[in-house]
């Protein structure tokens, strides 16, 4: 109980002198209890407003603390790596390499027929789809590459037609510039294709070795005379003639299957690029991975097994694809990047390729999607979008390929034009879009959202918060520190200060008699009195009320001071209610009644001088 009341007794000194706005009328005296409960319900009713405010506002933060603005539609090309520009050619075995390589390698092993059915089925070793067509025996294949030191990547890369032999003649930024300086043979999605500007995940290496333009069109980009070699055709992934196309971010592993464009044979094709770059501000590091939602180029990380590999999205699928065929057929295929520690897949892994194949290419949502059937057939990758990314946005446009009399170019004038098809790949525009990830709320932003909340509805600030940290912390410990221990009543030459009653006369005697124990009626102590000060000081019991105080032939009226184990009393006939005052107050009233004694000793004074005068008087008279 009495816990109860100190800290209602704080409560109500924090509502009188607080800052927060309202408080104060709902302990203020001389209120009507309407006024108290009206000012009551508003003040709950701003610190929930304030309390729903300043949840949104977290959760934003905590949910959402990023935001991607248009930082300029003018950013200038040459500011932008030009993109890699990976080209495929839709047929697997090049005819011509595959009666090479029997005349060479197989020929004493394999008969004809035998050789030239297993080499057509070579190209589902890419799309296993029909792993039982396979008709030879698997194992004895699997022994004679061994025999003849090939691996499924030598094997393929034998049988694909080389970029020699498609890129017949190209021009970069309107000079004629050999082909084997510009493309390189590199791995795909699709096989081994013809790449240029591209640099593998597994090559390290600096953004500024990246080919740069500094003006648009196609006189200003890549130009590639190409011939599929119809004539060659023996194992194709499609059922149409052509090359695939695709360009990509100089960096990310080439994703043919799922963004290639094609180009048939006879045809001159424009594809017109438009490049959206964004950035990350320093800022936005700062944040964990799960607020900000992207990941920088140099967070690879081990838990996403990229290696040495520049981050990007597609480079983590591609890495999350391999880690799940390692896992499930203990092998990778030969066309994804080379990790050093893991098997390629050979002929004896087909089957188990062919099995899983829904899993190797889709993505596991997650959380249940309707609709979704087989949503849980699917890798479960941990991949977040780049924090620097570039998109490149392709527009194609072509027409009918043949040999002009009226072309004036003089580009393919000495070549014999069959099959051949052209493409130029050039910028659309001289300028591109930058965009920018900043904070949305940083901790002054979040800091001031939560200020101007908590004033709006509260009229609080952080004084307030001190104000009311200070109240039922420090200043009841300061109290208590303040507060000494019992001490001899006899040494007490201070005037008290916190209780106060109303006294009706001095002096009183030299001894008092009160209760030194609660329900002990007859048992009294002996206080003694400080006539310099008008003070009594005794014993005082660990609980007092009026109820508990007997009648005595002289009982104090003022209680003054509590100090530790011993109570301070003024004049007679006191009741027990307390009521704490401060200091001055206390000063002041005790000088009030020192006052009140002195006139009270002065007219009984002259009430004793007046009778005597009277009848010194009457004995003049007489």
């Amino acid at each position: 109980m009495k816990i109860v009341n100190t800290l209602s007794r704080h409560l109500s000194e924090f509502c009188k002198a607080t800052t927060l706005h309202g408080l104060k009328y709902i302990t203020e005296e001389g209120r009507h209890w309407f006024e108290r409960v009206l000012w009551l319900l508003g003040c709950a009713a701003g610190a929930t407003a304030a309390s729903i405010l300043i949840n949104l506002v977290w959760s934003q933060y905590i949910t959402s603390p990023t935001i991607t603005t248009v930082e300029s539609t003018h950013y200038p090309i040459w500011n932008v790596p030009y993109p890699a520009v990976t080209v495929c050619n839709i047929n697997k075995v090049h005819l011509t390499n595959a009666v090479r390589l029997y005349e060479q390698s197989f020929c004493p092993l394999l008969d004809e027929d035998e050789y030239y059915g297993f080499v057509q089925q070579l190209a589902e070793i890419i799309q296993p789809e029909k792993v039982n067509q396979f008709q030879h025996n698997i194992s004895e294949l699997e022994q004679t590459l061994q025999e003849y030191s090939l691996t499924m990547e030598t094997l393929m890369l034998k049988l694909t037609q080389p970029c020699s032999s498609l890129m017949v003649k190209c021009k970069w930024r309107g000079e004629i510039t050999p082909c084997n300086q510009l493309f390189t043979m590199q791995k795909s999605d699709s096989g081994f294709c013809c790449s240029f500007n591209y640099y593998p995940p597994e090559m390290d290496t600096d953004t500024n070795s990246y080919l740069r333009v500094n003006g648009a069109g196609y006189l200003t980009g890549l130009t590639m005379l190409m011939d599929p070699r119809l004539e060659d055709y023996y194992a194709a992934l499609f059922s149409f003639y052509g090359v695939q196309v695709l360009v990509h971010s100089p960096q990310d592993y080439p994703d043919i299957s799922a963004r290639g464009l094609i180009i048939a044979p006879q045809k001159e094709a424009f594809l017109q690029i438009t490049a959206e770059s964004t950035y990350s501000t320093p800022a936005v590091r700062t944040l964990n991975i799960d607020q900000r939602q992207c990941l920088f180029e140099d967070e690879s990380g081990e838990n996403r097994n990229l290696g040495r590999a520049r981050y990007s999205y597609g480079n983590c699928v591609i890495y999350c694809r391999m880690e799940h065929l390692r896992q499930i057929c203990n092998c990778t295929p030969y066309f994804y990047p080379s990790t050093g520690d893991t098997r390629q897949c050979g002929l004896l892994d087909v089957k188990c390729l062919a099995e899983h194949r829904r899993i190797f290419t889709n993505l596991k949502p997650p959380i249940f999607i309707p609709g979704l059937v087989d949503g849980q057939d699917g890798m479960s990758c941990d991949c977040h979008p780049s924090c620097t990314d570039i998109n490149y946005r392709t527009e194609l446009s072509q027409g009918q390929f043949f040999k002009s009399e009226y072309d004036r170019t003089h580009f393919f004038h000495e070549i014999n034009i069959t099959n051949h098809s052209i493409l130029h790949v050039y910028f659309k525009d001289i300028s591109s879009i930058r965009y920018r990830r900043e904070v949305a709320y940083s901790w002054n932003d979040l800091l001031a959202a939560f200020g101007g909340i908590v004033g709006l509805c509260l009229g609080c600030s952080l004084l307030s918060l001190l104000e009311l940290l200070y109240f039922f912390t420090l200043r009841p410990a300061c109290k208590l520190l303040k507060e000494p221990q019992c001490i001899d009543p006899s040494l007490i030459s201070t005037a008290p200060s916190h209780y106060i009653a109303t006294v009706s006369s001095y002096p009183p005697p030299t001894v008092v008699s009160v209760p030194s124990q609660v329900n002990l009626q007859d048992t009294h102590v002996t206080a003694s009195w400080d006539p310099s000060h008008h003070v009594a000081a005794a014993p005082c019991p660990p609980s007092w009320s009026a109820a508990d105080a007997p009648p005595t032939p002289f009982q104090p009226r003022k209680l003054l001071k509590t100090l530790g184990n011993t109570r301070f009393f003024g004049d007679a006939e006191v009741s027990w209610q307390e009521t704490e005052i401060s200091d001055d107050e206390s000063d002041s009233d005790t000088e009030d009644d020192e006052k009140a004694y002195e006139e009270k000793q002065q007219q009984q004074q002259q009430q004793q001088q007046d009778p005597q005068k009277e009848k010194d008087s009457k004995a003049g008279e007489a």
